[in-house]
C-alpha cells in the first residue's frame, strides 16, 4: 500500500505499523511510505489543490489487523473527513481514553494543534476515506463562526467532532469521487467543490449545533438506531410506525428528530439510499433501467425516473449509457 503526501514538510517524522505478529516494516521514497502486500493494499494520496487547500484520499484493504502510528512536528491543523466504506477509528497520544469512530454517512471535523495519532484498522471490511485540509492562513476566516458554535478552541488544543452528513453534503462528495482523471481543468473543479464542501458542511454544522440542544442522548441513540434499520432495510417497503416500534421512539419524536438531526424526512433519506444504490447499479453497466426500478424497491418506473432525475440532474438512461469513467486515483 502507498501513502503519499505532497510535500516532505507534511510527512510524519515517525511513522510504525502494528499487527498482531508485532511491528511491521515499511520502507520510505521521497514522499511516499510503502506497505508491503502483506499488510495492505490501496493507496493513501495528497493534493494541494491551491495555497494552503489540501485534498486526502484514501482506498485501503488491510490483509491483518493493523495500527499506523504517526508522529507530526506540532502545527495547527483543520481537517474535514467523510468515510465512504469501513468504520474509521483513531485517538491522539496526548489526549488518552479518548477514542473516536467514523461511519458511513458520517463526516469529522479536527481542529487544533497535535503531534500523535494512532489510526486503527481491521482485515473485514475496506475503507475509503476522503480529507479536505487547510492550512492556518485558509481556515481562519471560518473560526470566528465555529468558534461561536463551539466547534473550536480558542487554547488550539486538538478537539474532534462527529456529524451525520446530509443529502446535500453527500451529493457534492459523489461528485467529488466521480471527476474523471482526464477531465479539463480537473484541479480547477476539484478546487471549487472542495470549497462547496466546506461551505455546506459549516452552514449544517453550525445550524446542527444550534438545534440538537433539546434532543436528549437517549433520544439521539434511538434515532441514530432508527437511520440504521434505514441503513439495512431501505430496499424493503417501510413506514414511520414501524422505524418507531423498533427503535423505541414516538412517531412524533422519530421524525421531528430525524429531521433535526440528520436534515432530511425519514421518507427522503430512504429515497437517498435507493437512489445512491441505483446510481452504482446503472453505471456498473450490467443492468438495464427497468430491471434497476425493481433491485432498488420501486414498482413504478416513471415514479423512480423522477426521484433519479432530481437527486443527480440527469436520467437514469443517460447514466446506462455513458462510457464508464475512471474516478480519482492515487495520481492525485
Amino acid at each position: 500500500m502507498l501513502l503519499q503526501w505532497s510535500a516532505p514538510e507534511y510527512m510524519p517524522h515517525s511513522f510504525q505499523v502494528s499487527g498482531l505478529s508485532g511491528t511491521v516494516g515499511h520502507k520510505q521514497t521521497g514522499n511516499c511510505f510503502d506497505l508491503t502486500k502483506q499488510v495492505a493494499d490501496g493507496f493513501v494520496g495528497m493534493q494541494e489543490l491551491s495555497k494552503g487547500l489540501f485534498l486526502v484520499q484514501s482506498e485501503m484493504a488491510f490483509k491483518r489487523e493493523t495500527e499506523l502510528y504517526e508522529e507530526y512536528p506540532e502545527r495547527k491543523v483543520f481537517q474535514l473527513s467523510f468515510c465512504m466504506n469501513g468504520i474509521c477509528e483513531w485517538d491522539y497520544q496526548e489526549k488518552r481514553g479518548e477514542h473516536y469512530q467514523l461511519s458511513p454517512t458520517q463526516c469529522s471535523l479536527q481542529c487544533g494543534t497535535f503531534s500523535k495519532c494512532v489510526s486503527h484498522f481491521n482485515s473485514e471490511q475496506p475503507y475509503r476515506t476522503l480529507s479536505i485540509s487547510l492550512e492556518q492562513e485558509r481556515f481562519s476566516s471560518l473560526s470566528e463562526d465555529l468558534e461561536a458554535a463551539h466547534l473550536i478552541r480558542r487554547d488550539d488544543k486538538i478537539c474532534t467532532h462527529v456529524f451525520s452528513t446530509t443529502p446535500e453534503t453527500r451529493l457534492v462528495l459523489q461528485q467529488l469521487l466521480d471527476c474523471p482523471p482526464e477531465r479539463k481543468l480537473r484541479k480547477l473543479y476539484l478546487e471549487g467543490k472542495v470549497l462547496e464542501l466546506l461551505s455546506l458542511f459549516c452552514d449544517e454544522a453550525i445550524g446542527k449545533q444550534k438545534n440538537t440542544k433539546d434532543i436528549s442522548r437517549e433520544d439521539y441513540r434511538c434515532l441514530m438506531k432508527a437511520r440504521e434499520i434505514i441503513d439495512n432495510h431501505f430496499l424493503h417497503p417501510l413506514t414511520i410506525a414501524q422505524i418507531a416500534e423498533q427503535c423505541f421512539l414516538s412517531e412524533t419524536k422519530l421524525k421531528q428528530g430525524f429531521k433535526t438531526c440528520f436534515n432530511c424526512t425519514v421518507y427522503e433519506y430512504i429515497v437517498e439510499k435507493r437512489m445512491e444504490m441505483a446510481y452504482r447499479l446503472l453505471q456498473s453497466g450490467k443492468y438495464k433501467v427497468k430491471d434497476v426500478v425493481w433491485m432498488v424497491g420501486y414498482t413504478n418506473a416513471s415514479h423512480f425516473i423522477d426521484a433519479f432525475k432530481k437527486r443527480y440532474g440527469v436520467t437514469p438512461g443517460e447514466v446506462i449509457t455513458t462510457p464508464k469513467r475512471g474516478g480519482m486515483t492515487s495520481g492525485l
